[in-house]
């Protein structure tokens, strides 16, 4: 394809480069995600750790960079990934800004903080740059299908909710309150359960009910990450049960319908059950990129967006050290 936009990805770890290679059938790295799309080209790696850039640069076919200047000064970058770990975050964001680019695309969360948040959001603001945060499941269709169906009122009022994670309220837990937030709305008040730390010593994992609009509840429930990883959202609406499982492989959707048996009773029919493209969302986003780039297409998660979600984790973990329930977990 002519025109293709040259990307740059900084930090040559998992999610960058080795969860998959060129050959898998998913699409789990930033850096399948681009080669597989025909309107980019990938230029390359940026890792402090040169041997890694250099492993993954001879697995992708791109070249491997010492310093982003230097790949900078070198190439035209038209997007940049940041792909590093969460405290590399802020500085990588700042040093970006300082370069010619059209798009930055973060992993979650982008930085830290909500003080170096809004740091960033201002710097991106005034230099316009535009930024877009890794909630996967906001570019992946099926999502994109309950959000569509609570819009047009196909599930009736929002009644009540649940869901699990662990390795961090803010690191993992902040899918979870993406996916709620843009699901249904944003949270207004939280009362705080248990707080441990099985991740982070700076980002706990918190258990709490949190309220959602016209005070509806939902009961957010942190499992120690060392035990076994879990993603599970259910939400229970006047005329449907949305269950989404299996870190969001899976949809279960249960219809009300009158009881055969039980005269005047409704229950909530078998499921009808949805295998979700989640493993392919990282091209979805380079999908919705492109689109961006090159038509003008609406960003599906921008870096104002990515705000919002970390202020709504970064109030609960503050809710939480005034309840003063801090723990150790059981392995």
């Amino acid at each position: 394809m002519k025109n293709q936009l040259n990307v740059l990805i900084i930090g040559a770890g998992n999610i960058g480069a080795f969860y998959d290679d060129p050959h898998s059938k998913n699409i789990l790295t930033h850096a399948h995600a681009f080669t597989k799309h025909k309107g980019f080209n990938l230029l390359g790696f940026v890792d402090t750790n040169q041997k890694k850039a250099e492993r993954a640069a001879a697995i992708w076919k791109a070249s491997a960079f010492s310093t982003t200047t230097e790949a900078f000064n070198q190439k035209g970058v038209d997007v940049a990934v940041v792909a590093t770990p969460d405290e590399h975050h802020y500085e990588i964001l700042e040093k970006i800004s300082r370069f010619p680019v059209k798009l930055v695309l973060a992993e979650k969360p982008f930085v830290k903080n909500t003080t170096e948040a809004k740091e960033i959001l201002r710097i991106y603001q005034k230099k316009k740059i535009p930024g877009v945060v890794n909630y996967t499941r906001r570019f992946v269709p099926e999502f994109a299908k309950i959000k569509e169906s609570i819009l047009k009122d196909k599930y009736g009022t929002f009644i009540t909710g649940s869901g699990y994670y662990g390795k961090g309220i803010i690191h993992n837990g902040s899918h979870l309150i993406d996916l709620l937030g843009w699901l249904i709305g944003k949270v207004q008040s939280q009362q705080i359960i248990q707080t441990f730390f099985d991740f982070n010593k700076d980002d706990p994992s918190v258990s709490a009910v949190l309220k959602l609009k016209e005070n509806r509840p939902f009961f957010l429930q942190a499992i120690n990450c060392r035990l076994f990883s879990i993603f599970e959202l259910d939400l229970v609406f006047a005329r449907k049960r949305i269950i989404i499982k299996d870190l969001g492989q899976t949809i279960e959707e249960y219809a009300v319908e009158k009881s055969k048996i039980y005269k005047g009773y409704q229950y909530l029919s078998n499921p009808k059950r949805i295998k979700t493209s989640l493993f392919q969302s990282l091209y979805f986003t380079a999908e919705n990129i492109y689109q961006f780039l090159t038509k003008g297409e609406k960003l599906k998660c921008t870096l104002r967006q990515g705000y919002e979600t970390l202020k709504t984790c970064s109030d609960i973990i503050k809710e939480s050290k005034k309840e003063r329930s801090y723990g150790k977990v059981s392995h």
